[in-house]
Parts: C-alpha cells; structure tokens; sequence
C-alpha cells in the first residue's frame, strides 16, 4: 500500500509486495450493480488516488456486487463481510455483500495504488498482491455538519468528501438561518443563506458516496437557529410579529400554539424532500431552557405538554416511513447519575418525567462529550427502557474512542459523531474517529496529520488555491 495505514483498518489484511498488478494510463474495469452517481464516484477515486495518471473506465457485467480488473482475482466472500477484496499479478477482484459494500471495497482498493512513473505518456502505477476482508462493527455510522452563515461551502464539501470515503452511512445537515425556506423566507438570513442549487451540492455529493442525507431542524430548543451567546434570531430580527410561534424568550418553539405545529411541518417536509430518499428524521430537541414560560405553555404540566408533543411529531415523521431522532438531554436528572460528567436538563420542569411516555419508535442521541475511559452509565439506562440510542461524542480523542467502544460493547443502535462549530478539527481527525466507528476492536492512535492532509487534498481538488487548502484559513494566527 501507498501510506503506513489503510483508512479505516480493515478487518484483515494481508500484502506481498513481491507480486504487483501493474497498470498505465487507462484502466477498464467489468462492474455490476453500482448506480451511475456512485460509479461515477468510483471513477473520480480511482483518479484521485492515482494522482491523476490513470483513469478507470466500466464496462457492464453480470455476476452480484462485483468489480474486476485485467483478469481477476480469486475471490470470495467469508461469513460476516461487508467487502472482500483480491489482487495478484493477474489483476484485481473486489466483491460486495451489497451495491454499499462493492463501494466500500472500492474505497479501499484505491489506497492500494502505488505511483510508479508519472510522466505524461509513460505512466506506470501497480496494486501489491493484497487480500482483504472486512466488515464494520457498527452499522449505523453517522456525522452531523453545521450549516453555519459563516460556513465556507468547500469546508463543508471538504468534510463530506471524508465522511464519505471514510465509510460512514449518514450525514446529518443542520441549517442555522442558512436553508432558504419556501414555507418562510424570514426563516434565512438575508444575505447570509445559501442557494438551494449551492447546498444540493452537498447532497450530491454524499449521495454519490453511498450515504443517506438526514434533514434536521430544531423543533424544541435553538428555536433562534443562532448561538445563544451571540444573541441573534433568525426569524424575529426579520418579522417581530411572529413572536407568538416562539416562547418569550425567543429561544423555545411554543408548543401550545397550532401554527408552530403547522410551520414545523411544512420545514419537514421541505427538507425531507430537498435530502431525498431515507429512513430518519433528526428534530433537535436539546437545551430548551424556556421551554413553558408563555402565558399558555405555563398553565399545562411540562412533563404531560412535552410528552403529548413528540409524540404527535413521531406520528407524523413515521407516517412518512422515517423515525425521530432527539437529542437525550432533557430526558434526565442529574441525580439519578451520581457525581459523575453526565449532560442533563431535565430537572429543568421535571421534562425527565415525559421518557416513560415516550413513544418508542423514537431514537435518542445520547451526546455526552465528557465520557471516557469507558464511563456511560446513561446509553444503557435509555437502552434498558426500550429506546434504540446512538452515541454522540465530540471531538476529544478519549471521548470518541470510549464512546465508540461503548457502542459496540453495549449493542447501541450507532454511533453520531458531532463536530459544530469545530469543523477543522473534523477535517484534521475524521480518519481517526472513522477508525474508531468502523474497527472492531479498540481504535489505534491518532493518525499522522501528514497522512490526514494527504486524504484530503486527494479527495478535494482546490486547484491550489491557498484558502480551500488544509483545515485551517490562516498559517499564522495574528
């Protein structure tokens, strides 16, 4: 292989360099079963990682999940593999449980070129004799982007490529004033939104690498789709009389008031439609501070209020053949937990007495960016109350490889890294938190930053323009 690791490890993994496939400039490979945006996508890699001296052409083939190059190699899948990948002096085979697991196998078959001569017109790149089985000890592997108004598209694009390449199955996109609602412009920024042409790009692209879209928005807390602490509001800085949809406050959706039912809505069902096709739904629903402080909220008892909302709302998002997801945090009491660094609010109104009535066809995502070292009384508490639960970690190397070990030990539905305003640090880090979601067994080190750079500027072409470059805007910070 090219670099010291392959990303993520896979699951076994045997090389002799002594036997190479060699290939030049142009490569045909007999494919089956991919569609054209993800063969489209395998091209592009296959490019990419050949440091653009070589391009990989398909030519139709029958035969299940299934690439081959030259003349093939023997292979075949073993029980439990999501891919299994061959190459020997006579060519290259990768097969795939499914048209996901060919792509993943793909992902990894280009990490395996090795550039040999790259001049123009006397290309010589070759694959090391190789076998490979693999398979993910999670399935649900997904990451949540902040569509911030200061957000630069090609950074969001930058971490799409490497969620993407890096086998995860979900992106998660949350608009803060930046969607340009049909329902309700007042809902964007003026100025500081996107197109929906720019942000479908995003799409695109995920979609491209096999990953499902979750639209998300805040349907309880956040209500400003703005940072408390820079006081905004993306809504009542337009339109002051629209105050009636909100608590006092701004910062909470009121829940007695039918119009916020009925906007809440039509936002889920503009954004469903705008991500396309998929299995989830993500409401928010974390740090309602002023959750029943209006003059009708406050009459009706929280926990009952708060209850009797979600589930109405997981009515109608399974209506439309999706699941809920919800942030924990209001669903606990901090005495319940001990002294320990457990993330609650709901001693705030007692909203921790609304989980008994929950529906449980609801997900909850349990972000708790203090755990490690293998602390998580709070993932089996949800788990043991009937609730299918994701971990959430942040962006702490500790936090991350604990709580994606307590995933797969406790059987947790998935796992949902996070990185909010943070993004950089996402872009610098994601091998190392895909290793931790895809492997088995407990993650190795951080990765050399040298190697993250290289995964990302082959997957991201900035045409060497400084700004889209690397993680960060600055070399130096004045």
């Amino acid at each position: 292989m090219y670099l010291t690791n392959l990303y993520p490890a896979p699951k076994r993994f045997t090389e002799d360099e002594a036997g190479r496939f060699v290939f030049g400039a142009h490569v045909t490979a007999r494919m089956s079963c991919l569609t054209r945006e993800t063969a489209e996508r395998a091209g592009i890699l296959w490019n990419r990682f050949s440091c653009t001296a070589s391009s990989l052409d398909f030519v139709p083939a029958e035969g299940g999940f299934r690439l081959e190059i030259g003349d093939g190699a023997d292979c075949a899948l073993e029980d439990g593999d999501r891919y299994a990948l061959k190459a020997a002096p006579t060519g290259v085979t990768v097969i795939g449980a499914d048209a996901g697991g060919l792509l993943d196998g793909i992902k990894t078959l280009v990490q395996l070129i090795c550039p040999d001569v790259l001049d123009e017109g006397r290309e010589s790149l070759y694959i090391s004799a190789s076998e490979i089985h693999d398979a993910p000890a999670i399935s649900f592997r997904a990451v949540h982007f902040c569509v911030f108004p200061d957000s630069s598209l090609y950074n969001l694009e930058k971490a799409v490529h490497l969620a993407g390449f890096l086998k995860m199955t979900h992106v998660i996109l949350e608009f803060w004033g930046t969607f340009p609602y049909e329902c309700l412009p007042a809902l964007a920024w003026r100025e500081k939104s996107f197109r929906k042409e720019e942000l479908h790009q995003l799409v695109d692209l995920a979609q491209g690498y096999g990953m499902e879209v979750i639209p998300m928005s805040n349907h309880f807390g956040h209500a400003t789709q703005s940072r408390a602490c820079y006081g905004r509001h993306v809504v009542l800085n337009r339109n002051p009389r629209l105050a009636r949809l909100f608590e006092p406050d701004g910062w909470t959706w009121c829940l007695s008031n039918p119009e916020t039912y009925r906007l809440l809505s039509e936002i889920r069902a503009e954004l469903t439609e705008f991500c396309g096709a998929g299995s989830y739904f993500h409401l928010g629903f974390d740090e309602a501070y002023s959750f029943a402080t209006c003059d009708r909220c406050r009459k009706r008892v929280p926990h009952e209020l708060l209850a009797e909302y979600l589930n109405r709302l997981t009515e109608d998002v399974c209506a439309s053949g999706r699941r809920p997801i919800v942030w924990h945090d209001q669903f606990l009491r901090r005495g319940d937990f001990g002294e320990g660094p457990v993330v609650t609010t709901g001693d705030n109104k007692n909203t921790a007495a609304a989980l008994d009535h929950l529906d449980r066809r609801i997900i909850l995502a349990d972000w708790q960016y203090s755990y490690g070292g293998g602390f998580n009384p709070t993932t089996k508490y949800f788990m043991d109350r009937g609730f299918d639960t994701v971990v959430c970690p942040w962006d702490g190397h500790e936090n991350i490889r604990s709580l994606a070990a307590d995933a797969k030990k406790l059987g947790a539905y998935g796992i949902l890294l996070t990185t909010w305003d943070h993004l950089p640090n996402w872009l610098r880090d994601a091998s190392f938190a895909a290793g931790c979601v895809w492997g088995e067994g407990e993650a190795s080190p951080p990765h050399p930053i040298t190697e993250s750079a290289y995964l990302l500027r082959t997957l991201y072409d900035t045409e060497g323009r400084y700004e889209s470059s690397g993680w960060n805007l600055n070399e130096v910070l004045q």
